[in-house]
């Protein structure tokens, strides 16, 4: 009887953890292809290639609203890859606005959990630290200043965030590594200055 009932059990949920594997194989190909379209439009992004980085972004963006109706069926499928592919979208989307003047997404526009999208926020401040580095290559010290203060105002919204910082994973030692990012590159900016960097 024992064994009758459990196989019965087994037998009524093989469909469905049929179903829950198959999205997950779905879902996981989905992240992967969405962090690379977002990495790339970062890269386009500072290349200056506008047209091409927008067109990545906007891919990147389908990708997640694919990712999106299956996790709103499976949400337990929501973690790992998932969650770095959506923190990669909203570090996209920061770079693009940042690079371009386009209106910047935020995570309701984009349909990704606050969580993901604070922590590409905070990932989006060392992109901003490499743009800060390709204007001092070329001279531009005024426009590197102006990335930079923008750098510290982040840090100090992210720094000053009302909620604990367990609520986003890895915020706390993300705002530790922005610190060290913001002295780093407030030293190039004085040596640059200088005449030295």
């Amino acid at each position: 009887m024992l064994v009758q009932k459990i196989k019965g059990y087994l037998d009524s949920i093989s469909d469905t953890l049929q179903e829950r594997f198959e999205n997950r194989e779905k879902v996981l190909l989905l992240a992967r292809e969405l962090i690379r379209y977002c990495g790339e439009t970062i890269s386009l992004s500072h290349k200056g290639k506008k047209e091409e980085a927008l067109r990545k972004y906007q891919v990147a963006i389908s990708k997640a609203s694919e990712i999106q109706k299956i996790i709103d069926n499976f949400p337990e499928l929501l973690y790992g890859d998932v969650g770095t592919a959506y923190q990669e979208l909203a570090e996209a989307s920061v770079v693009i606005s940042l690079y371009f003047d386009v209106d910047l997404k935020l995570s309701k526009e984009l349909g990704i959990p606050d969580i993901y999208y604070i922590s590409g926020i905070a990932d989006a401040i060392g992109e901003m630290r490499r743009r800060v580095l390709e204007l001092l290559k070329k001279n531009e010290i005024g426009e590197a200043e102006k990335t930079y203060e923008m750098m510290e105002e982040l840090y100090e919204l992210l720094w000053s965030f009302e909620y604990p910082k367990s609520l986003v994973p890895g915020l706390r030692q993300k705002i530790d590594v922005i610190r060290r990012l913001l002295e780093e590159t407030n030293h190039d900016i004085f040596l640059a200055k200088l005449g030295r960097f």
